[in-house]
């Protein structure tokens, strides 16, 4: 038999459905197709029009393969015979299947060459003025083959390649298939250009673009060219480009467009609203300012989540295949698979959770809040769904505003929650539980409206509204004091444990869990008389072992571990043996959900149990350390391109290899070991100096954790670093590093060990602030702070420049940080007018404080350096969030500086007061009247002349109402104390006689107890003196001594002890 009767017949079988027929032709074809000549006698049975097409198919795939490894050996004349030849027969190649195959072969070639060649460039001119449709079409697919030669190799050619694209596209008479192929074509070269230069020739080829593509597709839902479009504006969306930004609406409404027409397949519809996010994230400030497009979004995502009949209470059921089976009613009838799959809901609240998140909240909160209430008053009850679901939906990204709105808000929830339609109740209960988990702690003054609305909500027939009203009292009572959950707490648990035993549903018994735990948390010791009771239960729930349970035994163990944090380590001891046995068993089984509760409560029993979980210590960290430092990638086979099914006939096969692989990352992996890291922590914060001899491990593993590719790591070990310096504190210490503020010159109080060990721990941390993460960049100077407070002035000394130099960059907006955001964002653009707050510069601005503290007047050199960046902060157009940290920071620096703040008070100091204190955020207010009192204590004659402007503005404070929020009764609470110190530092310049009636209208304190000092040590002193306002008011004065030692008070041992003496006096 000939060469190419052999070939043709290996090909043949290749064409045939049997997997071992395939092998045997591709172990047969392997040796022939190293021969050169093998090319030769490939080409010609392709060539041959007589052959079968699905052999001349297979042919041609084979040949983009093997061609490529023998071309380089060819000489310069044979290179050009093969690209005129594969090209020329392409260009008369009447079968589709052959011609796809064979536009490979020209892209592979094309490839190796990557410089423009003559025949190719002909091809292309000539294919693309040809009159025959086919071939303009066959010029585009070989343009959007040849993408990536073109965008690194070609790009000398753009004017040649953009007179053909322009010349296509404008002609609104060209064939279908050719706009297709072009728009194809050319936006697989944006894609690839997109953060080059190169863009700009191409991006007024954009409108033109989408008007064909919806011309041509969106009426007709052609769903595959529609989506290899939106992948395109994807790849778009984070562009630097500025040409681009200006075709930011034509993109968004083309997405929108998509997203809402129902005929395309939900695949489709998904990638639009993934676009409309993208877009959202990436140019915020331009989306949010765009009135009418913003509108136009959000009108459609709420009509989407109104007309489906998808549940709409969020994420908490799409993400478990189990509960969601409990609400369509038959969990044994489940496609895992479709588990997965997009729905109109899911689709339309991920896509508004983005753009609450990332749009600018003056943009974002009153446009979503107008269509919240407009259908919240509907008489539709689907209207009333939407309207109460999209409120939880945007509660984490509009916390702020929505946090001062919740006087308004609460009584729709209220209202909702008890509405007749399941489907609104439903929603309530998710809105609730997103209201309380997000605007804490302002939603705890609603808990005697929020508990008895949830308790009855627990008798719903509606699954999905049992399951989602324990939602809510898990996110609700976690922060809730003791006193709260008192008048419900009996029938709270009783209810509870009903629903867990009564209840088939895994939802409704995940979350029954989660709330018992989160109710023994909020009772605290008061949850002792029924922990027997429900270890019980959590005991029989530790014990399953089918592996579909694991995540209900997972929520039992966590019961476990909120319990012991509640009742303490007394009330608990007997539990514990149990449940660390229950938790070691978790950790021999696969499932790595139960591991990482298992993890969850070893942190808490260390924390509860402390030197009593030392003996779990040798085996545990061991464990722990192991976890930590496995890889949570692993290399996989990659999967088959589109036309791959001879991955055994690559080129890499002439080798040991078997085709090519690719670094697949174990997501559930990252949440183990973040549990890990944790515990780890926790256990070496509270089991004393046995820790110690594990120090050495953990750091190394802890060192290799901070330089973890993944922020949820890196962030995670910034948490982790400091516990690491505890052991040795209660091992060389006593458990307490004695050192003095400002104190850099004398005897340094740490040992030498611990010395090393702060130092390798600020190392660490300090290199953190650096990060691009701003979530690990916030942990890292949490830490440093905690070190430094901890530590004192000789561990701050080794890394005190780079640690200021850190700290100011964050607060100047220039760490790496936030210059990654400005690099694909539009921050250039529109500056930083509407930024919302970065809850990360509230760590920064804390370290601030914290170097105050440890360096006292050392830091007065810096001021000139951190004032400016911290007074951009304080400016009206910033968030109110902002105004109030930058007051904070600048209370902190006068609290620790004391005196050497003087020279500041006139260009700094009292504008930012007298601003703060005449601002319409409360929070600004608080801050601003603890400053003012602070700079009054601290700098006394300086600042006599300013008394009467800031009495007068704190005067104003004592008329809010305080029953509106905690954030009121605060900011009473410290203009009190504001005042008290004025009348201290100087009585003779307040008026007292006016001040001292309306002073006492604010006692006792109501929420800031640590300044109960400062007011009773003024009104004591004004006693003292005897002074005739004082003394006229002795009944009053009594009035609120006697309320501030009642045993039911708040304020501290020692300051009763010192009112109980001046009560003696008034007698």
């Amino acid at each position: 038999m000939s060469d190419g009767a052999t070939l043709i017949q290996l090909l043949t079988a290749l064409t045939q459905p049997d997997t071992n027929t395939i092998r045997q032709a591709e172990a047969a074809l392997k040796p022939v197709l190293k021969n050169p000549a093998s090319m030769i006698t490939l080409w010609q049975v392709i060539a041959d029009t007589s052959q079968p097409i699905a052999v001349r198919h297979v042919g041609a795939i084979i040949l983009r393969k093997r061609l490529t490894a023998h071309y380089s050996n060819f000489d310069a004349q044979t290179k050009l015979e093969w690209q005129k030849n594969v090209l020329n027969v392409l260009a008369s190649e009447q079968q589709r299947p052959v011609r796809s195959g064979l536009i490979g072969v020209a892209a592979s070639l094309a490839q190796v060459e990557q410089s423009a060649t003559q025949p190719y460039l002909e091809f292309l001119t000539a294919a693309a003025n040809e009159a025959n449709h086919q071939a303009r079409e066959l010029c585009f697919l070989l343009l959007s083959e040849m993408t990536d030669t073109i965008g690194l190799h070609w790009k000398e050619h753009i004017p040649s390649l953009m007179s053909f694209f322009t010349h296509v596209l404008n002609n609104p008479q060209e064939n279908t298939v050719v706009h297709k192929a072009a728009v194809q074509a050319i936006g697989q070269l944006m894609a690839f250009w997109a953060d080059e230069p190169e863009i700009e020739s191409l991006a007024p080829l954009l409108p033109i673009l989408l008007q064909v593509a919806g011309n041509s597709s969106v009426g007709q839902a052609d769903d595959d060219f529609l989506s290899t479009v939106l992948d395109v504006l994807y790849e778009l969306a984070y562009s630097p480009a500025p040409s681009l930004s200006q075709y930011m609406p034509i993109t968004v409404e083309f997405a929108l467009t998509c997203l809402v027409t129902q005929q395309l397949e939900m695949r489709v519809r998904d990638s639009a609203a993934l676009v409309i996010a993208t877009t959202a994230e990436a140019k915020s400030k331009a989306f949010g300012r765009h009135e009418a497009l913003l509108g136009a979004v959000l009108d459609a995502l709420f009509t989407l989540v109104q007309n489906s009949n998808d549940s709409a209470a969020g994420a908490l059921f799409e993400s478990n295949p189990a509960w969601k089976a409990d609400l369509e009613g038959d969990a044994g009838d489940v496609d895992d698979g479709d588990m997965d799959s997009p729905t109109e809901t899911s689709m339309a609240q991920g896509t508004l959770d983005m753009i609450a998140c990332e749009v600018p909240k003056k943009f974002v909160w009153p446009a979503c809040m107008k269509r919240c209430m407009e259908r919240l008053e509907s008489s539709d009850p689907n209207a009333r769904k939407a309207g109460i679901a999209c409120l939880g939906v945007i509660a984490e990204g509009c916390t702020e505003p929505l946090t001062m709105a919740l006087h308004d808000v609460m009584p729709r929830v209220f209202a909702a929650a008890q509405d007749p339609a399941p489907q609104v109740r439903e929603c309530a209960c998710f809105c609730l539980g997103q209201i309380s988990e997000h605007c804490q702690p302002d939603i705890l003054q609603y808990s005697s409206q929020i508990l008895p609305i949830v308790f009855n909500l627990l008798d719903d027939n509606n699954v999905a509204v049992q399951a989602t009203s324990c939602y809510v009292l898990e996110m609700f009572c976690e922060r809730l004091e003791p006193e709260a959950v008192r008048p419900v707490l009996d029938s709270l648990v009783r209810k509870l444990a009903q629903m867990l035993e009564v209840s088939t549903k895994r939802s409704v018994q995940e979350m029954a869990v989660a709330a018992l735990a989160a109710t023994a948390v909020a009772a605290e010791e008061e949850f002792s008389p029924y922990v027997e009771g429900v270890a019980n239960l959590m005991t029989r729930l530790m014990q399953l072992q089918d592996p579909n349970l694991f995540s209900l035994r997972g929520r039992a163990l966590e019961c476990m571990g909120h319990m012991a944090i509640a009742v303490g380590r007394d009330t608990f001891r007997p539990y514990f043996p149990q449940t660390m046995q229950s938790a070691m068993e978790g950790l021999a089984t696969d499932s790595t959900d139960l591991q990482e509760f298992a993890y969850a409560v070893f942190a808490n029993l260390a924390k509860v149990m402390k030197e009593e979980f030392a003996p779990a210590l040798p085996d545990l960290v061991p464990h722990l350390v192991k976890i930590i430092d496995m890889d949570e990638g692993e290399i996989e086979q990659a999967p088959n391109s589109k036309d791959d099914n001879l991955a055994g006939l690559d080129d890499s096969d002439d080798e040991d290899e078997d085709g090519q692989y690719v670094l697949h990352v174990r997501t559930a992996l990252l949440e183990v070991k973040k549990g890990a890291i944790t515990a780890l922590g926790e256990m070496a914060a509270h089991t004393g100096n046995s820790f110690c001899p594990h120090l050495e491990s953990c750091m190394v593993v802890l060192q290799k954790a901070a330089g973890n590719w993944h922020p949820l790591i890196k962030a995670e070990a910034a948490d982790a670093f400091p516990s690491m310096i505890i052991p040795l504190i209660a091992a060389h210490h006593n458990g307490e590093i004695k050192w003095t503020k400002a104190d850099l010159g004398g005897a340094n109080p740490m040992s030498q060990v611990t010395a090393t060990l702060v130092q390798a721990v600020l190392t660490e941390e300090v290199a953190l602030m650096k990060d691009e993460d701003k979530t690990t960049v916030g942990k890292a100077c949490e830490a440093v702070q905690g070190v430094i407070e901890l530590c004192g002035p000789h561990a701050l000394s080794p890394v005190l420049n780079d640690a200021l130099q850190n700290s100011h960059a964050i607060i100047s907006k220039s760490a790496p940080c936030q210059t990654a955001d400005e690099l694909y964002g539009d921050i250039g653009e529109f500056g930083d007018e509407d930024d919302d707050h970065d809850s990360f510069t509230q760590a920064a601005c804390d370290l601030i404080g914290g170097f105050c503290r440890v360096m006292g007047h050392h830091f007065k050199q810096y001021l000139h350096q951190f004032l400016p960046p911290i007074l951009e902060f304080t400016k009206p157009s910033r968030p109110a969030s902002d105004r109030s940290m930058a007051v904070g920071c600048l209370s902190e620096i006068a609290q620790e500086l004391e005196g050497a703040i003087a020279e500041q008070w006139q260009p700094v100091f009292m504008p930012a007061v007298l601003n703060g204190l005449a601002d319409e955020d409360v929070n600004v207010k608080r801050n601003a009247a603890f400053c003012a009192g602070i700079c009054c204590e601290h700098l006394k004659a300086q600042v006599l002349g300013d008394y009467p402007k800031m009495l007068q503005l704190l005067g104003q404070n004592f008329s809010l109402d305080t029953s509106a929020s905690e954030s009121a009764c605060a900011c009473v609470d410290n203009s009190a104390a504001a005042v008290a110190r004025m009348i201290m530092a100087s009585p003779e310049n307040v008026p007292i006689d006016q001040v001292l009636p309306v002073f006492l209208t604010a006692l006792p304190l109501k929420v800031d107890m640590t300044e109960n000092q400062t007011v009773y040590q003024c009104l004591i002193g004004l006693l003292q003196m005897n002074h005739p306002e004082a003394v006229s008011r002795k009944e009053d004065i009594k009035r609120i001594l006697t309320e501030a030692t009642h045993e039911s008070s708040k304020v501290d041992a020692d300051t009763k002890g010192m009112l109980v003496q001046a009560m003696q006096s008034l007698h």
